[in-house]
């Protein structure tokens, strides 16, 4: 993880994530973080003459002069808060190359474009209110926008607390990884101080000479971390998931989002209480 690309909107939150990651960047030599702010320039109406409509069905004109006045002045601000932060952290962090940015644009894209532009290797973003598996997969519009990041992400939750995971699990459909994502599981983890990765499956039957084929592929695909498997029956994926990680003390969780895995799936379920883990502890996500 030499080049870390870190999401920052001037919360806690934000500020707790590179916190995290800053205190793995030894382990991981890390040698660049790139502090990103991300804004999207506020629509302003005024009353329209001609009695045009605005989106909300009041009379109204896009007002672009007002927006680049408003868009330009939340620019300064947030240039003149993540200076701040920024020069706060070199002093703490000096041997780690620190720079800062702010862009006006959709989070996704500007992200995507940015690990193009910059090379990094992970993104990091923060994750607060009441923190959960629930919000990570399918909260805010901030959270959305993890399906348009193309690089590997991890996502620490305010109440992360264990700063050097220990125990790392991935989460598992069986399906073969591409190496792009091992090469992306071996540079995350081979650096840290768990001696295993836990490989987690649930709600697939273990005696079936298929999915032991394939646990077999996993662990021969993986063999450079050292992978223990588990086969775990449970009521829901996302019960299963909750019980595994507190039995184990897990303190950090890796899943693999693609449309066919039963995590990739979660992203489209409805908010309520198809998912109830209040997760505590950081997650990486990594894309298929």
């Amino acid at each position: 993880m030499k080049k870390i690309l870190a999401l920052t909107d001037f919360s806690k939150n934000a500020a707790h994530a590179i916190e995290y990651a800053l205190s793995l960047a030894p382990l991981w030599q890390t040698e660049v973080l790139t502090l990103l702010h991300v804004y999207e320039a506020p629509v302003i109406f005024q009353p329209d003459p001609s009695g045009g409509m605005s989106p909300d069905g009041a009379p109204g004109l896009v007002n672009y002069a007002l927006i680049a006045e408003q868009s330009e002045a939340l620019a300064a601000n947030s240039r003149q808060q993540i200076n701040a932060f920024r020069e706060q952290l070199s002093t703490r962090y000096s041997s780690i190359s620190i720079t800062a940015e702010v862009v006006e644009g959709l989070l996704g894209d500007v992200v995507n474009e940015r690990l193009q532009s910059t090379g990094s290797d992970l993104v990091v973003m923060g994750i607060g209110e009441k923190s959960g598996l629930e919000k990570v997969l399918i909260g805010s519009n901030a959270i959305k926008a993890i399906e348009g990041i193309d690089g590997p992400l991890l996502i620490v939750p305010e109440q992360a607390t264990d700063n050097v995971p220990k125990k790392i699990a991935l989460a598992s459909d069986l399906e073969i990884l591409s190496d792009t994502n091992i090469r992306q599981l071996e540079q995350f983890v081979m650096r840290l101080p768990a001696n295993e990765l836990q490989v987690i499956n649930v709600n697939m039957n273990p005696a079936d000479p298929v999915n032991q084929e394939r646990v077999s592929a996993i662990k021969a695909q993986l063999h450079r971390l050292n992978v223990v498997t588990h086969l775990q029956q449970a009521s829901n994926v996302e019960a299963g998931l909750e019980e595994f990680v507190i039995q184990h003390q897990i303190s950090l969780l890796v899943f693999l989002h693609h449309e066919r895995s039963f995590l990739g799936q979660l992203f489209h379920k409805s908010i309520g209480k198809q998912i109830a883990w209040h997760t505590r502890i950081p997650i990486l996500r990594l894309k298929g």
